[in-house]
């Protein structure tokens, strides 16, 4: 089963392009996630990440547990978040612009990266599924005027903290949420 859910602030960037007569276009997937997801997924010690991730963290020990005592992350979907995140500006064919030091992403770019990420969701879902025994995953693209970020994590007991940042009217950050249950 497949739930999207998003805040208000991502649903309001969104919806004017579904009332526009052409469908808005759809990113396809750069060379860079294409690779991403050709190398596949590393399981360690119950969590699932991007075997291109693996030792991207320099000062993250190389075994689940020890990263989160070590990082301070709670549990294994805090690992999973925070190891499997990445930049999708850094993948779309988007023009950051830089004001004052800071990188800057147009209203329309932010809802074009916001569509890649759920192109890169369904990517993710095809390589869980893939798996011998497929879990439950959350997919979550938050998009601001700096950032666009994709991260995934399994879905575990405990894990509905979600719910209160898709509810929170006061972040100005643009929240898609895609759950995938086997």
């Amino acid at each position: 089963m497949l739930t999207i859910r998003m805040n208000e602030a991502a649903a309001s960037t969104l919806r004017p392009l579904a009332t526009v007569d052409l469908p808005p276009a759809v990113p396809s997937l750069s060379q860079g996630l294409r690779d991403k997801f050709t190398r596949g997924l590393t399981y360690n010690e119950g969590a699932w990440i991007f075997t291109e991730h693996v030792g991207q963290w320099a000062g993250a020990p190389a075994s689940a547990s020890a990263a989160i005592a070590k990082m301070g992350w709670q549990d294994l979907s805090g690992y999973e978040w925070n190891v499997n995140a990445f930049h999708l500006e850094d993948y779309a064919p988007i023009q950051v612009e830089n004001l004052d030091g800071q990188p800057q992403i147009s209203r329309e770019d932010q809802a074009l990266v916001l569509r890649l990420g759920l192109v890169v969701a369904d990517s993710v879902f095809a390589l869980i599924r893939a798996l011998p025994e497929p879990v439950p995953v959350r997919c979550v693209i938050s998009a601001n005027d700096t950032c666009v970020v994709f991260r995934f994590h399994q879905i575990r007991p405990g894990d509905e903290w979600i719910d209160g940042t898709l509810r929170n009217r006061n972040d100005p950050d643009m929240i898609v949420v895609a759950d995938r249950h086997p």
